[in-house]
């Protein structure tokens, strides 16, 4: 995929982003068909870059609607360009529906995939009951009317999701509490800073048990996995994930002088090391 489908500068230039991929005719059933075929079949470039092309607008579309988890909508479009390529490359023509449902599913995976793995440092609970209830707990406030899960409202919550009731306070828990810092200093010498890493929501999360000892036990943590990490490493880490607000993986590529695609691979690089540290720490404290 060229250049300027997989990559965006930063958010101020969305909405010239936006002008462009207007450029792109909609396809419609006959071409689109024909489009995917001499991809599927020929591998030809021209095909893939018009299909492609033709789909940036439900990047755009589907990233609008992930707006509220804080992080940079290029970051999300540029996931979502991703999954565009991952649907081309099972996509069947010969079966009979279009392109683009098939597609959507692939760019709200990739989007999410990033939302889930970039919301904490600390790894969330995995497997599918997890993620759904993370995803889904914004959606289901909004049509209960409530900006945060209560011990009652949880009940409700649960019997709706078919979990626990602790399921739903744990997720309701880590939505609310993204990690993020409004004091990280990283120095030419590597050293940082966080003296100010949690953010203090006071009463308006005194229902949630887990609360104190979970924050307490990531800023713990995370100071010591830090240490682990080059100065490159910690620089992109804290600046991507961390620092408030974010930087987007181009303004970093850009301020160190690497791809964007670099940066992102030594970002995903850092996060498994930082993973990887925490799960034996995890681990040492079951044993102990």
């Amino acid at each position: 995929m060229s250049e300027k489908f997989s990559s965006l500068r930063n958010d101020d230039d969305l909405s010239a982003y936006v002008l462009e991929i207007r450029r792109f005719p909609v396809l419609g059933n006959d071409e689109e068909f024909e489009l995917a075929t001499e991809w599927r079949e020929r591998g030809d470039k021209a095909a893939l870059n018009k299909i492609v092309g033709s789909h940036l607008r439900l990047v755009v579309k589907i990233a609008n609607g992930y707006s509220g988890y804080g992080l940079s909508k290029a970051d999300l479009i540029a996931e979502g360009n991703i999954g565009i390529m991952c649907a081309l490359q099972h996509f069947d023509p010969s079966i009979g529906y279009r392109f683009s449902t098939y597609a959507a599913w692939w760019i709200r995976s990739k989007m999410q995939d990033f939302i889930y793995n970039s919301w904490s440092i600390v790894k969330l609970g995995s497997g599918k009951k997890n993620k759904k209830l993370f995803f889904s707990l914004r959606k289901i406030k909004n049509a209960l009317g409530i900006e945060s899960v209560s011990e009652n409202n949880a009940k409700v919550i649960a019997e709706k999701m078919h979990v626990t009731k602790e399921d739903v306070l744990i997720s309701e828990n880590r939505f609310t509490h993204k990690d993020f810092s409004t004091n990280i200093a990283v120095g030419e010498d590597g050293d940082s800073s966080f003296q100010d890493f949690i953010v203090d929501h006071n009463a308006s999360q005194e229902h949630l048990a887990l609360d104190k000892q979970e924050y307490e036990y990531r800023k713990k943590v995370l100071h010591e996995a830090l240490g682990i990490l080059s100065e490159r490493e910690r620089n992109i880490v804290c600046s991507y994930r961390l620092s408030n607000p974010t930087k987007s993986l181009r303004e970093i590529a850009e301020e160190m002088n690497l791809s964007t695609e670099r940066v992102r691979q030594i970002d995903n690089a850092a996060f498994l090391k930082i993973q990887k540290y925490v799960r034996s720490v995890e681990w040492s404290a079951k044993a102990v």
